[in-house]
Protein backbone atom coordinates (compact mmCIF):
# COMPACT_ATOMS: atom_id res chain seq x y z
CA UNK A 1 0.00 0.00 0.00
CA UNK A 2 1.78 3.16 -1.00
CA UNK A 3 2.27 6.41 1.81
CA UNK A 4 2.56 9.47 1.10
CA UNK A 5 3.55 11.91 3.52
CA UNK A 6 3.25 15.77 3.20
CA UNK A 7 4.19 17.96 6.28
CA UNK A 8 2.85 21.18 8.01
CA UNK A 9 5.74 23.87 7.62
CA UNK A 10 5.35 25.69 10.40
CA UNK A 11 6.56 26.33 13.60
CA UNK A 12 5.11 23.91 15.76
CA UNK A 13 4.30 20.04 15.00
CA UNK A 14 0.56 19.58 14.48
CA UNK A 15 -1.39 17.46 16.63
CA UNK A 16 -3.60 16.71 13.73
CA UNK A 17 -3.36 14.78 10.72
CA UNK A 18 -5.78 14.58 7.21
CA UNK A 19 -5.86 11.65 5.38
CA UNK A 20 -6.80 11.39 1.79
CA UNK A 21 -8.28 8.68 0.33
CA UNK A 22 -8.41 8.89 -3.60
CA UNK A 23 -11.30 7.42 -6.00
CA UNK A 24 -10.96 4.08 -7.99
CA UNK A 25 -8.85 4.64 -10.45
CA UNK A 26 -7.04 7.03 -9.55
CA UNK A 27 -2.96 8.13 -8.21
CA UNK A 28 -1.93 9.75 -5.31
CA UNK A 29 -0.20 12.29 -7.67
CA UNK A 30 -3.63 13.20 -8.47
CA UNK A 31 -4.47 14.80 -5.26
CA UNK A 32 -1.11 16.80 -6.31
CA UNK A 33 -2.35 17.55 -9.79
CA UNK A 34 -5.85 18.51 -8.87
CA UNK A 35 -4.83 20.97 -6.21
CA UNK A 36 -6.04 19.32 -3.35
CA UNK A 37 -2.55 19.33 -1.51
CA UNK A 38 -1.89 23.26 -2.50
CA UNK A 39 -5.32 24.04 -1.29
CA UNK A 40 -4.48 22.82 2.55
CA UNK A 41 -1.17 24.71 2.21
CA UNK A 42 -2.58 27.84 0.49
CA UNK A 43 -4.91 28.06 3.61
CA UNK A 44 -2.08 27.32 6.48
CA UNK A 45 -3.93 24.88 7.72
CA UNK A 46 -1.84 23.53 10.74
CA UNK A 47 -2.16 19.67 9.59
CA UNK A 48 -0.07 16.83 8.33
CA UNK A 49 -1.36 14.77 5.30
CA UNK A 50 -1.11 11.64 4.71
CA UNK A 51 -2.33 10.12 1.21
CA UNK A 52 -3.02 6.47 0.99
CA UNK A 53 -3.34 4.11 -1.44
CA UNK A 54 -5.98 2.34 -0.68
CA UNK A 55 -7.59 0.63 -3.57
CA UNK A 56 -10.33 -1.83 -5.34
CA UNK A 57 -8.25 -5.03 -4.10
CA UNK A 58 -8.62 -3.90 -0.38
CA UNK A 59 -11.98 -3.27 -1.20
CA UNK A 60 -12.35 -6.99 -2.28
CA UNK A 61 -9.96 -8.80 0.19
CA UNK A 62 -12.02 -7.04 2.94
CA UNK A 63 -8.97 -5.81 4.50
CA UNK A 64 -9.25 -1.52 3.48
CA UNK A 65 -10.47 -1.28 7.26
CA UNK A 66 -7.67 -3.29 8.56
CA UNK A 67 -4.92 -1.70 6.45
CA UNK A 68 -5.94 1.60 7.54
CA UNK A 69 -5.81 0.82 10.89
CA UNK A 70 -2.72 -1.20 10.94
CA UNK A 71 -0.78 1.24 8.11
CA UNK A 72 -2.06 4.95 9.31
CA UNK A 73 -4.08 5.12 12.31
CA UNK A 74 -2.25 2.95 14.82
CA UNK A 75 1.22 4.69 13.59
CA UNK A 76 -0.65 8.75 14.27
CA UNK A 77 -1.33 7.47 17.27
CA UNK A 78 1.65 6.21 18.60
CA UNK A 79 3.35 9.32 16.98
CA UNK A 80 0.97 11.48 19.03
CA UNK A 81 -1.72 13.05 16.69
CA UNK A 82 -4.69 14.15 18.89
CA UNK A 83 -6.80 14.35 15.77
CA UNK A 84 -7.57 12.29 12.91
CA UNK A 85 -9.58 13.13 10.22
CA UNK A 86 -10.26 11.34 6.70
CA UNK A 87 -10.92 12.55 4.16
CA UNK A 88 -12.05 10.40 0.76
CA UNK A 89 -13.52 10.56 -2.64
CA UNK A 90 -15.75 8.41 -3.84
CA UNK A 91 -14.50 4.87 -3.36
CA UNK A 92 -12.52 6.90 -1.17
CA UNK A 93 -15.16 7.83 0.95
CA UNK A 94 -16.20 4.38 0.66
CA UNK A 95 -13.53 3.20 2.54
CA UNK A 96 -13.42 5.88 4.76
CA UNK A 97 -16.48 4.68 6.40
CA UNK A 98 -15.61 1.01 6.20
CA UNK A 99 -13.01 2.17 8.77
CA UNK A 100 -15.47 4.27 10.92
CA UNK A 101 -18.26 1.81 11.28
CA UNK A 102 -14.73 -0.38 12.88
CA UNK A 103 -12.98 2.09 14.93
CA UNK A 104 -15.17 5.40 14.60
CA UNK A 105 -13.45 6.25 18.64
CA UNK A 106 -9.97 6.90 16.75
CA UNK A 107 -11.40 9.73 14.47
CA UNK A 108 -12.14 13.26 15.12
CA UNK A 109 -14.29 13.16 11.68
CA UNK A 110 -14.77 12.03 8.38
CA UNK A 111 -15.40 14.39 5.10
CA UNK A 112 -16.99 12.32 2.56
CA UNK A 113 -16.79 13.90 -1.38
CA UNK A 114 -19.10 12.26 -3.64
CA UNK A 115 -19.10 9.32 -1.94
CA UNK A 116 -19.88 5.93 -3.31
CA UNK A 117 -22.61 4.36 -1.91
CA UNK A 118 -22.27 1.25 -2.79
CA UNK A 119 -23.66 -2.12 -4.90
CA UNK A 120 -26.79 -2.01 -6.44
CA UNK A 121 -28.24 -5.38 -4.52
CA UNK A 122 -27.52 -3.46 -1.22
CA UNK A 123 -29.20 -0.19 -2.19
CA UNK A 124 -32.08 -2.10 -3.57
CA UNK A 125 -32.27 -4.39 -0.27
CA UNK A 126 -32.26 -1.40 1.54
CA UNK A 127 -35.10 0.41 -0.62
CA UNK A 128 -37.22 -2.41 -0.35
CA UNK A 129 -36.85 -2.28 3.73
CA UNK A 130 -38.28 1.01 3.33
CA UNK A 131 -35.26 3.32 3.40
CA UNK A 132 -31.92 3.03 5.82
CA UNK A 133 -33.91 3.67 8.76
CA UNK A 134 -36.24 0.89 8.74
CA UNK A 135 -33.91 -1.56 6.91
CA UNK A 136 -31.47 -1.22 10.14
CA UNK A 137 -34.14 -1.97 12.38
CA UNK A 138 -34.47 -5.45 10.62
CA UNK A 139 -31.96 -8.30 11.86
CA UNK A 140 -28.25 -7.74 11.76
CA UNK A 141 -26.53 -7.90 9.14
CA UNK A 142 -23.93 -11.16 8.90
CA UNK A 143 -22.31 -9.42 5.91
CA UNK A 144 -19.00 -7.39 6.44
CA UNK A 145 -19.09 -5.25 3.68
CA UNK A 146 -21.03 -1.71 2.82
CA UNK A 147 -24.19 -2.76 5.31
CA UNK A 148 -21.76 -2.20 8.13
CA UNK A 149 -21.18 1.26 7.21
CA UNK A 150 -24.93 2.14 6.82
CA UNK A 151 -25.85 0.26 10.23
CA UNK A 152 -23.21 2.42 11.45
CA UNK A 153 -24.70 5.73 9.78
CA UNK A 154 -28.11 5.08 10.77
CA UNK A 155 -27.46 4.42 14.51
CA UNK A 156 -25.73 7.30 14.88
CA UNK A 157 -28.81 9.85 12.70
CA UNK A 158 -31.41 7.13 15.13
CA UNK A 159 -29.33 8.10 18.31
CA UNK A 160 -28.81 12.04 17.05
CA UNK A 161 -25.74 11.95 18.19
CA UNK A 162 -22.21 12.49 16.18
CA UNK A 163 -19.45 11.37 18.30
CA UNK A 164 -17.67 11.06 15.15
CA UNK A 165 -19.12 14.02 12.78
CA UNK A 166 -19.34 13.04 9.52
CA UNK A 167 -19.30 15.74 6.75
CA UNK A 168 -21.11 15.17 3.19
CA UNK A 169 -20.50 16.71 -0.31
CA UNK A 170 -21.51 15.70 -4.14
CA UNK A 171 -22.58 17.08 -7.17
CA UNK A 172 -26.02 17.45 -8.61
CA UNK A 173 -25.63 15.22 -11.49
CA UNK A 174 -23.13 12.71 -9.84
CA UNK A 175 -24.21 9.28 -11.32
CA UNK A 176 -25.13 7.89 -7.37
CA UNK A 177 -26.70 10.67 -6.54
CA UNK A 178 -29.83 8.74 -5.33
CA UNK A 179 -27.59 6.49 -3.35
CA UNK A 180 -25.96 9.62 -1.74
CA UNK A 181 -29.20 11.21 -1.32
CA UNK A 182 -30.09 8.40 0.97
CA UNK A 183 -27.30 8.62 2.81
CA UNK A 184 -27.06 12.55 3.36
CA UNK A 185 -30.33 12.73 4.15
CA UNK A 186 -29.32 10.93 7.60
CA UNK A 187 -27.03 13.58 8.21
CA UNK A 188 -27.00 16.89 9.97
CA UNK A 189 -28.24 19.23 6.99
CA UNK A 190 -25.56 21.78 7.85
CA UNK A 191 -23.29 19.11 7.13
CA UNK A 192 -24.41 18.31 3.67
CA UNK A 193 -23.38 20.39 0.53
CA UNK A 194 -24.52 19.92 -3.31
CA UNK A 195 -22.45 21.56 -5.81
CA UNK A 196 -23.10 22.45 -9.67
CA UNK A 197 -21.34 18.88 -11.76
CA UNK A 198 -21.04 15.27 -11.87
CA UNK A 199 -18.73 12.34 -10.79
CA UNK A 200 -15.23 13.70 -11.58
CA UNK A 201 -12.40 15.55 -10.54
CA UNK A 202 -13.37 19.15 -11.55
CA UNK A 203 -16.43 18.94 -9.08
CA UNK A 204 -14.62 16.91 -6.60
CA UNK A 205 -12.19 20.38 -6.43
CA UNK A 206 -14.90 22.95 -6.23
CA UNK A 207 -16.37 20.72 -3.17
CA UNK A 208 -12.59 20.31 -1.78
CA UNK A 209 -12.39 24.18 -1.61
CA UNK A 210 -16.28 24.14 -0.14
CA UNK A 211 -15.07 21.72 2.41
CA UNK A 212 -11.45 23.68 3.12
CA UNK A 213 -13.78 27.06 3.33
CA UNK A 214 -16.88 26.40 5.05
CA UNK A 215 -16.17 23.07 7.03
CA UNK A 216 -14.13 21.79 10.23
CA UNK A 217 -10.77 21.93 8.55
CA UNK A 218 -11.26 25.54 7.98
CA UNK A 219 -12.11 25.88 11.98
CA UNK A 220 -8.39 24.10 12.58
CA UNK A 221 -6.48 27.15 10.68
CA UNK A 222 -8.72 29.63 12.92
CA UNK A 223 -8.08 28.01 16.04
CA UNK A 224 -4.75 28.06 15.14
CA UNK A 225 -4.63 31.93 14.77
CA UNK A 226 -6.36 32.71 17.98
CA UNK A 227 -3.69 33.95 20.56
CA UNK A 228 -3.64 31.60 23.79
Amino acid sequence: MQLLADSFMGPDHPDALLVLLPPARSQLADFYTHGFVAAVRERDIPVDLMLVGINHEHVLANTSASSLHTHVVQPALAAGYRQIWLAGISLGAFNALHYAAAHASHLAGLQLIAPYPGTGDVLAEINAAGGPGAWAQSAASVHNDERSWWRWLCQQAGAQTWPTPVYFGTGETDRFLRGQRMMADLLPAAQVRYVPGGHDWPTWTALWQVCLNEGPLSRLALNARIPT
